[in-house]
C-alpha cells in the first residue's frame, strides 16, 4: 500500500533467471539449434529474446492491473516506477541480459521518466498552483494583503496534506529516493521562493522559510 516493489518482482525475475540458465534445454524447447550467428550469441538467444521480453511484458501488465487499486493516482505512479526500476535493475544484473533486444533498457528509462512527470503533475502540480497569483490590476494594499494570505494559507493546507500522505509511501532504493525528492524540490521549492519574492507584504509565519520547506519535503517517501 505504500508503493514499493512487489513481491512478485523478485520472484518472477529470478524465474526468469533459472529458466534462462537452461539454456540447452531451452533451445530444444523453443526448437533452435542453439548454434546462434556467431561466436558471442548465447545458445537459444534467437528465441530467448521473445521469450524474455514477452515474459516481462507479461510481468509489467501485471503490475499496471495492480496499480488501479491504489488510492491515489500518484500513489499508482510511484509504484510503477518503483516495480520498473526493479525489474530493469535485476534484468541488467544478471544473465537475462544477454536476452534483452537492443533498446530495451532506454525504453523503460524513458518510461520511468513519464512515471516521474505523471506522478509531479497529479501530486505537486495542484499544490503548486496554488501560489498562483490570478489577480487582475491594482488592488488596496489591505484586499492585496488579505488574497495573498488566503493564497498561502490554500498552499500550505495542500503542501501539509501532500506530505502528510507521502510520508507513508515508499520508494526502498535511495538513489530512486533521492531523484524523486530533489524532482519535488526543484519544482515546489522554486516556486514558493519566488512567490515570496513577489510578495514582500506577507509575514511568513515561523517554520515556513523556503530553506525549512526544502527540509520538510527531505522526508517523503520513507515508508
Amino acid at each position: 500500500q505504500g508503493g514499493e516493489v512487489h513481491p512478485c518482482v523478485g520472484f518472477w525475475m529470478g524465474y526468469f533467471r533459472c529458466l534462462l540458465r537452461n539454456r540447452i534445454s531451452l533451445c530444444f524447447v523453443l526448437g533452435g539449434s542453439g548454434d546462434g550467428d556467431g561466436e558471442d550469441a548465447p545458445p537459444g538467444a534467437e528465441g530467448g529474446f521473445g521469450l524474455v521480453t514477452e515474459l516481462i511484458s507479461c510481468l509489467e501488465a501485471v503490475l499496471e492491473e495492480k496499480s488501479a487499486a491504489l488510492a491515489f493516482p500518484g500513489l499508482r505512479q510511484v509504484f510503477m516506477l518503483n516495480n520498473t526500476f526493479a525489474i530493469v535493475r535485476r534484468a541488467v544484473r544478471s544473465d537475462l541480459k544477454l536476452f534483452l533486444p537492443p533498446g530495451w533498457v532506454r525504453a523503460r528509462d524513458e518510461r520511468m521518466e513519464g512515471f516521474i512527470k505523471g506522478y509531479m503533475d497529479v501530486s505537486w502540480a495542484p499544490v503548486v498552483a496554488r501560489l498562483n497569483d490570478a489577480s487582475g490590476g491594482p488592488k488596496l494594499p489591505a484586499v492585496l494583503r488579505r488574497r495573498t494570505t488566503n493564497r498561502l494559507s490554500a498552499f500550505y493546507s495542500a503542501l501539509e496534506n501532500a506530505c502528510s500522505a507521502q510520508r507513508c509511501w515508499k520508494v526502498p532504493n535511495p538513489v530512486l529516493r533521492g531523484v524523486l525528492r530533489k524532482t519535488v524540490s526543484g519544482n515546489v521549492v522554486p516556486a514558493y521562493r519566488r512567490y515570496l519574492e513577489d510578495h514582500p507584504e506577507v509575514d511568513v509565519a515561523v517554520g515556513r522559510s523556503a530553506e525549512e520547506l526544502e527540509q520538510q519535503l527531505s522526508d517523503l517517501f520513507e515508508g
